[in-house]
């Protein structure tokens, strides 16, 4: 067949067909140039991940320039934690309205303090916050390291009027001083002083929310917490921000209902690590709210490291490791008998039987304690301080602040540049050994009177290190007459009650209360 024969079955359809097929291969085919469908789609694609490039490099950049001015976290008007069923102020004025005084309800945990309504010209005004140590216990506040501190700055500036007001409750914990700092700031504060982490596990609550959380959720958070973009977001509207991520807190009563308070108090402690976690956390953010709500006010605070007796206070309950069978359970008791029955000629072995009983239970807290007593024997410090502390933190019952909260102290001073006195490390200088004891504390976290000294002795070293006051070089020699007339002024029933109350404590530590704890005073949930 010719060619022009072939042409005749074409149609003019086909024709036309061929002819885009050789003049317009593209358009016909598509697929037919492979690199064309991905250069059209790579464009929005780069100028989409710009864009959102673009918009990071300008929050950071937003974030740096607020941080350059100083833009700091704003605190909290809610604590996440737990709620209080009703809300009490410390201090109430007097008939005459002439001065604030302790609230009447509020003296069973608080000594009597009363200070002016209107400031007077030339006055500092101290408010020291904290716990039965800050009350001064097993005394009163007339020892407290308060007075001692008043006492200093007298002694230094004797024209100048000093107001220190201490502000401490028995078994107050963190969460309980954030309300009573915020309300302090009410009353032209030229000073906050916060002493605090001994009593944090001493009223029961719940942190069962938290628990549900992941530790990636709760780091996130905190993170967005400290953001200054969100602390100016706070600041254009209020309402944002708010914590909403335990929906169930404890509820606890105006004041403490501690369960070593009642019968069988000591009873209800058990080893919980997610309570603990819970506990640890929460003390550092109150501690932190405490700095965010004087730094909001433009008031200097200056925090203290507390000391706890290592040496001279057995742990106030231990349990065995969980999961530790009955054969493990008499294998330890075994070695710790045969232990203490080895005479100290054979110290080896005496560790080596130790060394044995830890192998099998490395959490029994009198186990650690008696390891770190041998040690102490034996003269080995470094290694005593080192199974003391051991023992305190694996104490079932923490009357004594634990070193993660230790860490927060330092951690949280470092962030938001908040000095901190170091009354464990001054102690712990003091000390022979180097082992908190008996030296400086009359029990397990309390300072004896010369301790309350020296805690004043260093905050007033502080202050001036600060410029917030003088110190003139004969200060000391004026300073010593002041307190020893202040100690003869105080009768001898003053002492004596203090010696009784030492040995009340010691038995309520131990869980010895006979008090039948009331339906109305536990904890609550919403």
């Amino acid at each position: 067949m010719t060619r022009d024969r072939m042409n005749v079955f074409r149609s003019p359809a086909l024709l036309s067909c061929e002819t885009e097929i050789f003049e317009m291969p593209s358009a016909c085919h598509p697929k037919s140039d492979p690199q064309a469908h991905p250069q059209r789609t790579r464009h929005p694609l780069l100028f989409r991940g710009a864009a959102i490039l673009l918009g990071l490099s300008l929050l950071v950049i937003l974030e740096l320039t607020l941080r350059l001015c100083n833009i700091q976290p704003l605190p909290d008007s809610q604590d996440p934690y737990i709620s209080f069923s009703s809300d009490a102020t410390l201090f109430i004025k007097n008939p005459a309205g002439t001065s604030y005084q302790t609230a009447p309800e509020r003296i069973d945990f608080f000594r009597p303090q009363a200070f002016p309504v209107h400031k007077p010209a030339d006055t500092f005004r101290v408010f020291v916050l904290g716990g039965s140590t800050v009350q001064g216990r097993p005394y009163a506040v007339e020892t407290s390291f308060s007075t001692w501190l008043k006492i200093n700055l007298q002694a230094a500036q004797p024209e100048r009027n000093f107001e220190v007001i201490n502000c401490g409750g028995v078994s107050y914990a963190s969460y309980r001083l954030v309300p009573i700092l915020r309300e302090t700031l009410q009353y032209q504060p030229d000073l906050l002083i916060v002493y605090t982490g001994h009593n944090e596990f001493l009223e029961e609550r719940s942190y069962g929310d938290l628990k549900q959380s992941s530790p990636i959720y709760l780091a996130a958070q905190k993170s967005l917490r400290n953001l200054r973009i969100a602390s100016l977001m706070q600041r254009i509207l209020p309402d944002v921000g708010e914590d909403t991520m335990n929906s169930n807190k404890t509820v606890l009563t105006a004041d403490v209902n501690a369960r070593l308070d009642f019968q069988k108090g000591l009873e209800d402690y058990h080893r919980d690590l997610d309570n603990r976690r819970g506990i640890v956390n929460h003390f550092k953010y109150n501690v932190r709210q405490m700095i965010l709500l004087a730094k909001q006010a433009d008031v200097p605070l200056v925090l203290v490291n507390p000391v706890s007796n290592l040496k001279n206070c057995p742990p106030f309950k231990c349990e065995f490791e969980n999961g530790l069978s009955q054969k493990q359970q008499n294998q330890l008791i075994s070695c710790w008998k045969a232990a203490y029955d080895c005479d100290w000629n054979a110290a080896d072995r005496k560790m080596q039987l130790w060394a044995e009983a830890v192998t099998v239970d490395h959490q029994h807290a009198g186990l650690l304690y008696s390891v770190g007593k041998t040690c102490e024997h034996l003269r080995r410090f470094p290694e005593a301080k080192t199974w003391l502390t051991k023992a305190k933190e694996e104490d079932i019952c923490p009357l004594r602040i634990l070193e993660p909260m230790h860490d927060s102290l330092f951690d949280l001073s470092q962030e938001f540049h908040v000095p901190l006195v170091d009354i464990r490390s001054l102690i712990e200088q003091r000390t022979p050994d180097g082992i908190p004891g008996s030296e400086w504390l009359v029990d397990h976290v309390h300072p004896s009177i010369e301790g309350h000294q020296l805690i004043a002795d260093a905050l007033y070293e502080k202050l001036f290190s600060l410029q917030l006051v003088l110190q003139p070089a004969d200060w000391q020699s004026k300073r010593d007459p002041l307190r020893q007339a202040h100690l003869s002024s105080l009768p001898e029933e003053y002492f004596l009650r203090g010696a009784l109350r030492s040995r009340r404590l010691e038995g309520w530590s131990r869980g010895r209360s006979q008090k039948i704890p009331p339906a109305s005073t536990q904890s609550s949930s919403q």
